[in-house]
């Protein structure tokens, strides 16, 4: 995995961390009734995966550019040319798209937690 690549997973490894801290916390303020927590749990991690669906929609080239995972890294590190930029713009939408699928993977088990809690 070259070193744009590597970035850009930890970057978004990091991001995903803060919202699922977020939502234990969310989970934990709600303790009082499992089937809230588990619902306000699967709200904060469904909001990350829409902010990230968000991120895909709107990230051009040029907003690409001025992206930490592209910023950050030296001149050296980063994909070289136009068909680099290119190719490092498409392999972060990627990593995107994958964790987005996964937060909103993570949020229906939280919603059906919640409602078998609350059939049950």
């Amino acid at each position: 995995m070259i070193c744009f690549a590597r970035f850009a997973y930890y970057t978004l490894i990091r991001d995903a961390g803060f919202f699922g801290l977020a939502a234990i916390l969310l989970m934990m303020a709600f303790s009082f009734s499992l089937p809230i927590a588990f619902d306000a749990g699967g709200t904060a991690i469904l909001l990350f995966a829409v902010l990230l669906l968000l991120r895909v929609a709107f990230l051009t080239e040029m907003r690409f550019q001025r992206s930490e995972a592209w910023s950050a890294l030296d001149e050296d590190e980063r994909p070289q040319g136009y068909d680099g930029l290119i190719w490092a713009r498409a392999e972060l939408e990627t990593m995107m798209l994958r964790f987005a699928k996964t937060a909103a993977g993570i949020a229906g088990l939280l919603y059906g937690s919640a409602l078998i809690i609350s059939i049950a």
